[in-house]
């Protein structure tokens, strides 16, 4: 959460708006895996869709958040890697994923520093 005085940086907006784009465009994907059972399709869409939360966590200047998204972002580059399918997909979820991160990491020195607890 802001304090009021912390101002929002615009590269934090862009990565959340273009996570917003790359998980709704990742999730119509998953939906549309015939080859995946039911139950697993919906598990997929469980994972893919928290980050959502915590795309909504960044905006609200939650370092935590930032963290859990470079993780979703930096498992879809090893996935759009190692994957198998049509070069241009892998291509563009790769090329989404490391815009994102970079754009997460020159926000974060804008986030409010933690309030840690004093070790007694």
């Amino acid at each position: 959460m802001t304090d009021g005085v912390t101002k929002r940086p615009r590269a934090l907006g862009w990565a959340v708006n273009l996570i917003v784009l790359q998980t709704t465009v990742e999730l119509a994907y998953v939906v549309g895996r015939k080859e995946f059972t039911p139950g697993l399709r919906v598990g997929l869409v469980i994972v893919v869709a928290l980050q959502y939360v915590f795309a909504r966590g960044a905006w609200r200047m939650s370092a935590g958040s930032v963290l859990g998204l470079l993780a979703y972002d930096a498992m879809a580059v090893v996935a759009a890697i190692g994957g198998d399918g049509a070069l241009a997909i892998r291509g563009a979820l790769a090329l989404v994923s490391i815009s994102v991160m970079v754009l997460l990491m020159v926000s974060i020195a804008a986030f409010p520093s933690p309030d840690l607890p004093k070790i007694s």
